[in-house]
């Protein structure tokens, strides 16, 4: 099955026939790819017990799911882009968005591929017009889909981005690849990690799919 047919069939299996990703071809496939990851998240919070709701800006339920194919603000309203409500039982709303920016420590911008915020956070960017701060962020994901060898410069990239965000819970480095040299930089530096993640590895997208379900459970202790 080509890479393209087996991501799409992962996230419709996850999260149903609601999504219109119009993915026609291979330059696509990294924002397919953050569906898939979207996915696997979406399914980990549905397993620790949350309800799950999608929803576009202006807080309407979603007939379908559009995902943002580029990086863009969280309070833009002029195309109809769908997040996921994630509610676990007497505990903050959260919000898990696609291709959003966040604020960082520096105060400097950053594109930020998929990440789970509070749903109070979120409304008060949108209605006044600013982007999330990375307190209010409890998990945050690089997506990098490649059909060449990683280089090693996204890995410090990537360290460089994890210590600015500084989120609640984790933020992790997610590739369809491995990269001995960037498994090895990222350890050391403590970071989280997840290679080869394409939809025939079971076991690597289980124990991803583990990762954030500790994320959600942590949380979910946390706000008790």
């Amino acid at each position: 099955m080509p890479i393209n047919s087996s991501l799409i069939q992962g996230i419709r299996s996850r999260i149903g026939s609601l999504v219109q990703l119009g993915f026609g071809n291979s330059t696509d496939l990294s924002d397919l790819y953050e569906a898939y990851i979207f996915s696997i998240l979406i399914r980990a919070a549905q397993n620790e017990g949350a309800n799950i709701r999608f929803q576009n800006a202006l807080e309407q339920d979603a007939q379908y799911l559009i995902f943002r194919r580029s990086p863009g603000q969280i309070y833009v309203a002029t195309q109809p882009y769908t997040h996921a409500v994630i509610e676990f039982n007497s505990k903050p709303v959260l919000e898990a968005h696609v291709g959003i920016r966040i604020q960082g420590r520096s105060q400097v911008s950053h594109e930020c591929d998929l990440c789970v915020l509070l749903q109070e956070e979120a409304r008060s960017c949108r209605n006044i017009s600013y982007e999330p701060r990375h307190t209010k962020v409890i998990i945050a994901i690089e997506c990098k889909h490649y059909t060449s060898d990683l280089q090693l410069h996204l890995g410090r990239s990537f360290i460089g981005l994890a210590s600015d965000l500084n989120v609640k819970e984790d933020i992790y480095f997610i590739s369809n690849r491995t990269s001995d040299n960037i498994e090895k930089l990222l350890s050391n530096h403590r970071k989280k990690w997840e290679h080869n993640i394409i939809p025939r590895q079971v076991n690597e997208i289980q124990r991803l799919m583990y990762a954030f379900q500790r994320n959600f459970k942590d949380f979910k202790a946390k706000n008790n």
